[in-house]
């Protein structure tokens, strides 16, 4: 593509299209597909959408956000003569989840629908917490309706079902048609709870007899934080010698906490509200699909000193400030895949939701410092993986140290939680408060409003 313009086919016609050397113009081929792309200033980055689907991205960087997701490109964004270009191969990345492919040599490509669908399977597993309704074969996100006796799945590209439907449990059957599938549910069956998985790709449908969660985030007024308790399921975290576990602490603090937050105006959501096993990519992906305003995920501590104590705050760094951030993040990342780990040099880290992360951290923590009896060991830099490819501010808070006997004995007791979890709503509440600072300025090739 030594030309200035390379010649794109579409099913509507040929385009032509920004190009130079062997790179093209991202936004354009985008918009040729029908994806709405727009410029998020205070971000810095550009947010790609259509139908269920979003992709983020950022000038200068070689990895994006796909539907809440990090994934590493083939290759780096740049920004050149008042566009933001790609070599074919990434931009061919970026279409994907938004059901296009771009194929074809250098002098002309090809933008079509992808023909081939996803095959999926409906499995049920049941447990003494509930049944669960898993759809395999699916890397799509889909719309979630429920309705009483049924939840309809609306996917974004075409799927087929490897087999029928068979009744089981909660389950009386399902069909597909075109792409919706639609779950048939048993009286006082309801959704609970939808969220995706990967490893291998799959998307969950929790169903319980209590009033149930909106499976897509309906319209609301004012911000939304999504608080994280750490660990949970199989994954305890530290331990305490009392037998206090982190992952019953955090889930205690966190409900106080969003019960606190909801009283005083303001939306809150958790990443997990029972003893559920959720992988740490999975936490910030919810919180981007539901475009949370802040993200805090909450811990307690260990350390091979017996005697230390007190809270820290952490935000998201590629390096960690000192040797105990280290070893907090290491402990923290330890249930994480080293291809994930890999992921933390996230140059989608942009300085404006570091600075805001760093305001929501020492938010939190001055008000910890208020608490009696809580040591202030500051605010901290740390390659977390539970806040890798947040794409709101993000911090994480290690409430107490669960070696130290004594302070194990008083994190496990509710008046204690209720205290912190009050001190955090209080923080959050202030950073919400805060005058935002001035966004950067819109790099070159931002589109007009």
């Amino acid at each position: 593509m030594a030309a200035a313009a390379v010649t794109v086919t579409t099913p509507q016609g040929a385009q032509e299209v920004f190009a130079r050397g062997d790179l093209l113009d991202a936004l354009a081929v985008l918009r040729l597909a029908g994806v709405d792309v727009q410029f998020a200033a205070a971000a810095g980055s550009y947010n790609a959408s259509a139908g269920d689907h979003q992709v983020q991205f950022t000038p200068g960087g070689s990895l994006a956000v796909v539907d809440g997701r990090l994934t590493r490109l083939p290759g780096p964004l740049r920004q050149l003569e008042g566009h933001v270009v790609c070599a074919p191969a990434t931009a061919a990345v970026l279409l994907a989840p938004f059901g296009w492919t771009l194929s074809g040599s250098d002098a002309s490509l090809e933008l079509a629908h992808a023909s081939a669908g996803e095959q999926i399977e409906v499995s049920v597993v049941r447990a003494p917490t509930g049944t669960t309704l898993v759809v395999r074969g699916t890397k799509q996100r889909p719309q979630v309706a429920a309705t009483r006796g049924a939840v309809a799945l609306l996917f974004a590209t075409p799927v087929t079902l490897a087999k029928p439907i068979a009744p089981e449990a909660e389950l009386l059957g399902g069909d597909l048609r075109g792409t919706t599938l639609t779950l048939r549910l048993a009286p006082g069956a309801e959704v609970a709870n939808t969220y995706p998985l990967d490893d291998p790709p799959r998307f969950v449908v929790r169903l319980g007899t209590a009033a149930p969660v909106a499976a897509v985030a309906a319209p609301r007024a004012g911000p939304l934080v999504v608080l994280d308790p750490g660990h949970g399921g199989g994954d305890q975290g530290a331990k305490g010698p009392g037998s206090e576990l982190e992952k019953d602490i955090t889930l205690a603090v966190a409900r106080a906490t969003a019960a606190q937050l909801q009283a005083a105006g303001v939306n809150a959501r958790l990443t997990r509200d029972g003893d559920d096993t959720v992988s740490l990519t999975d936490r910030t992906a919810l919180a981007n699909r539901l475009q949370a305003t802040v993200f805090v995920s909450i811990h307690a501590n260990a350390s091979l000193a017996r005697g230390a104590h007190g809270a820290e705050t952490y935000y998201m760094s590629a390096d960690a400030s000192d040797a105990q951030a280290a070893q907090s993040a290491a402990r923290e990342n330890a249930s994480a895949s080293p291809d994930t780990v890999q992921l933390i040099l996230w140059d989608l880290a942009h300085v404006a939701n570091l600075n805001n992360s760093a305001r929501l951290a020492r938010s939190i923590q001055e008000r910890l410092n208020e608490l009696q009896g809580i040591k202030d060991r500051g605010i901290r830099q740390a390659p977390f993986v539970v806040l890798t490819g947040a794409t709101m501010p993000a911090a994480l808070v290690e409430v107490g140290f669960l070696s130290n006997p004594d302070e194990a004995a008083r994190l496990a007791l509710p008046d204690t939680q209720q205290q912190i979890a009050a001190a955090l709503a209080a923080a959050i509440v202030a950073y919400l408060h805060e005058p935002t600072p001035t966004p950067a300025t819109s790099p070159a090739g931002t589109p007009t409003p």
